[in-house]
């Protein structure tokens, strides 16, 4: 294993992915929980999370073939028989016993679609060649005084950290909501506070024909809003972790509102047309 320090930072080349996940340090995913409620947090700490869904599954796959066609060809393998059936049940235990992360035939074709969509885009080509895959980053947060962790996607050797997603939508539009959603923003903060890079790119490709690739890099505004809930989360944590309480949500009668969109829309006033 490779290890190589600068100023305030350790990066590991090589680290397991499990060795990664197990180490206490404070991920996105982490920080995801504690904006939450720190009682999530605390639940995903003792080893409390949730089974990879499908997505997540199809994602990893995905990211593989991107990122590493030559580990995704060494550990993934298409499946395509029937699971209701005896015979394919222990032909599929075999082979996951065996190592292989099995993969539906029809997700196998739309990944290798999406890899080669995503090599071929004009912009995303070039930016998914050049650096180091899921290098391991470990600093200590200096504003809270709490240990954090990541792991990029890509890392460039010019400095610049790329994170590819898969999407049901890549417009503009589209991925503009599945930022907001899924806190991209405290992610970019996160990552850049960790690797110190200037530029945090997100290649989005849509999982569905045609496989649209975009190439986006989020404003000012956003990272400063992004930072800003990366610097209360990383607050709330170090509060829990030294008085050793973690709230969930109150304990009191809280006031409640529907959200704006489930309201009607008030009429539009009527426009009266004098003819001439």
């Amino acid at each position: 294993m490779n290890q190589a320090k600068t100023p305030g930072r350790t990066v590991i080349d090589g680290m397991p992915n499990a060795e990664y996940h197990a180490h206490p340090a404070v991920s996105n995913s982490l920080l995801t929980q504690i904006s939450r409620s720190p009682m999530h947090a605390r639940a995903y700490l003792d080893g409390h999370r949730f089974a990879p869904t499908t997505a997540m599954q199809f994602g990893t796959a995905a990211h593989a073939a991107i990122l590493e066609p030559a580990r995704f060809a060494a550990e993934f393998k298409a499946f395509d028989g029937n699971l209701r059936t005896k015979a394919d049940k222990e032909e599929y235990r075999r082979l996951s016993e065996l190592g292989w992360s099995l993969v539906s035939a029809g997700d196998w074709d739309a990944i290798a679609a999406m890899a080669i969509a995503a090599r071929s885009h004009q912009t995303a080509g070039p930016l998914l060649s050049g650096g180091v895959v899921e290098q391991s980053v470990f600093w200590t947060d200096e504003e809270s005084g709490v240990p954090c962790k990541c792991r990029p996607d890509l890392w460039r050797d010019d400095g610049i950290a790329v994170d590819v997603k898969t999407t049901e939508d890549a417009s503009p539009a589209g991925f503009s909501r599945s930022m907001a959603t899924y806190r991209y923003h405290v992610q970019a903060a996160h990552y850049m506070a960790g690797t110190g890079a200037d530029r945090f790119l997100f290649v989005a490709i849509e999982k569905k024909h045609p496989y649209a690739v975009a190439v986006y890099e989020l404003d000012e505004a956003s990272l400063d809003l992004g930072r800003m809930q990366r610097a209360l989360d990383l607050a709330a944590y170090a509060e829990c972790a030294r008085t050793g309480i973690w709230p969930g949500y109150s304990e009191e009668v809280e006031p409640l509102s529907l959200p704006g969109w489930a309201f009607p829309k008030p009429e539009s006033e009527e426009i009266e047309v004098e003819y001439v």
